[in-house]
């Protein structure tokens, strides 16, 4: 309660001291950043592990988590304008206001994640779209299943750590993905090998690891909610609803259409053999280190900036973009910079394959060229949603995507012959093309006034 008392008596008097400086960022994106590098390691223990049996194994987990990614990605945007309400009802000094958007979130969550377990029993047809050698869409059926099933869980804590993070607490939805991490680590050596009474389960006893670990998290989540925020009398819980989905549903029909395109991306590197596929997956991985926390700094300048156009300050709203941008671009060149000097050591970490470290190292080569465009894209993304100009990014993240990610990774790929490095080039123009033009919207002369008719007076309580 006191932080929305703080920031409703700053409003009113005109000041602020948490003025969008190095360390207010700071301070809101390192347990963000910490969540999200823990969700990495979660997925980099079943790579790991995995990755111990074979390569085709290693092979299907990735494309699996691929199939799961787009299956997730409508939903999973759409419940981010929760988050979005959440902050600009904090920053207007509307507690309860926010709490209705975090319920209208667990709401929306429950259908989202039961359409999902429902699919679960799509496998074979979804990866034999996909491509890919038979033996490996066999596997990734073995992990898919498992994993679609118990999506629900994913999504019920996913909403309820939005409305944490909207309102400025981002601890405990670290202090949530920290203990989920943990079990899973756990978990993946008995499921997967086996012990005693327990049978060695494969790429299927990773994904039950990861699910019983997001269920742990998600009853960790929801007991905090309900001391914290409780049940509350939503008579008008449709318009809370639809207001999340107007301000969602652009984010999520980027992230459907922008995680569709990606998985073309990787059928096309299945058809390259299971060398290549594997590769990429190893490199994905390990790239991780440097897209989450850049994520998590977007999701950072998302919530500051809400927060601020709720207060009408907007002026903190430009030095928070700033702030956050200067210090993506130095924790994604950093991150560059190990790629690109210990590519091939970081590889041979998943896989001892010689084939496969040599093409996942000259993929790590590419990565550390594009970390400076990626972190200006993530950075300027984020601000962006902040403000409420969702559509935008909507149709910049779709026609980067499909015009120009796909041809230029089958230009580079399969016309020049570049096989796996050519592709990830092709990903590489991508970023430059979505860094110039998100970054130009943002900083464009009429940004505030156009934010504030259009946004901020459509959101603001009757």
């Amino acid at each position: 309660m006191s932080r929305f008392k703080t920031l409703k008596s700053l409003r009113q008097a005109g000041t602020d001291t948490s003025d969008g400086s190095i360390r207010e960022v700071a301070k809101m994106s390192w347990p963000i950043i910490v969540g999200m590098l823990s969700y990495t390691v979660m997925g980099v223990a079943d790579t790991l592990f995995v990755g111990w049996i074979g390569t085709s194994e290693l092979a299907a987990v990735g494309l699996a988590t691929t199939a799961i990614l787009l299956l997730n990605a409508l939903f999973m945007g759409t419940l981010h304008g929760s988050k979005v309400l959440c902050s600009q009802a904090t920053g207007r000094g509307c507690p309860e206001e926010a709490k209705r958007f975090g319920w209208a979130g667990v709401y929306l969550a429950l259908p989202f994640g039961l359409i999902v377990a429902a699919l679960a029993f799509f496998g074979a047809p979804i990866f034999s779209l996909m491509g890919g050698p038979a033996e490996v869409q066999a596997l990734a059926q073995d992990y898919f299943w498992v994993a679609a099933a118990g999506s629900i869980f994913w999504y019920v804590a996913m909403a309820i750590c939005n409305y944490f993070q909207g309102i400025g607490n981002t601890r405990t939805p670290m202090m949530i993905s920290v203990l989920a991490n943990v079990l899973n680590i756990a978990l993946d050596p008995l499921l997967i090998f086996g012990l005693g009474p327990i049978p060695a389960m494969g790429v299927g006893g990773a994904a039950l690891a990861t699910v019983i670990a997001q269920a742990a998290g998600m009853v960790v989540a929801a007991v905090i909610f309900m001391r914290q925020v409780g049940l509350i009398r939503m008579p008008k819980w449709r318009q809370a609803v639809d207001k999340v989905v107007d301000l969602g549903l652009p984010m999520g029909i980027r992230n459907a259409l922008g995680v569709g395109a990606f998985t073309a991306f990787t059928a096309l590197l299945a058809r390259m053999g299971e060398d290549q596929l594997a590769a990429h997956q190893i490199a994905l991985k390990v790239m991780s280190i440097s897209f989450l926390p850049g994520q998590g700094l977007s999701e950072t300048v998302t919530i500051l900036i809400g927060q601020y156009f709720g207060a009408g300050r907007f002026e903190a709203a430009r030095r928070a973009f700033k702030s956050t941008l200067l210090i993506a671009l130095g924790l994604m060149g950093t991150c560059g910079v190990v790629f690109f000097a210990f590519g091939e050591q970081l590889v041979r970490v998943f896989n001892s394959d010689a084939s496969v470290v040599y093409l996942g190292s000259k993929l790590l080569l590419v990565a550390a060229f594009y970390q400076v465009f990626d972190a200006i894209a993530i950075v300027a993304t984020g601000a962006l949603n902040g403000t409420g100009d969702t559509k935008f990014t909507m149709w910049m993240g779709v026609g980067s995507a499909w015009l120009v990610l796909l041809p230029a990774s089958y230009l580079f790929a399969f016309t020049l012959e570049g096989g796996a490095v050519g592709a990830w080039l092709g990903m590489t123009v991508q970023l430059i093309v979505l860094a110039a033009v998100t970054l130009l919207r943002f900083t464009r002369s009429d940004w505030q006034g156009a934010a504030q008719r259009a946004d901020v007076k459509r959101l603001a309580p009757a």
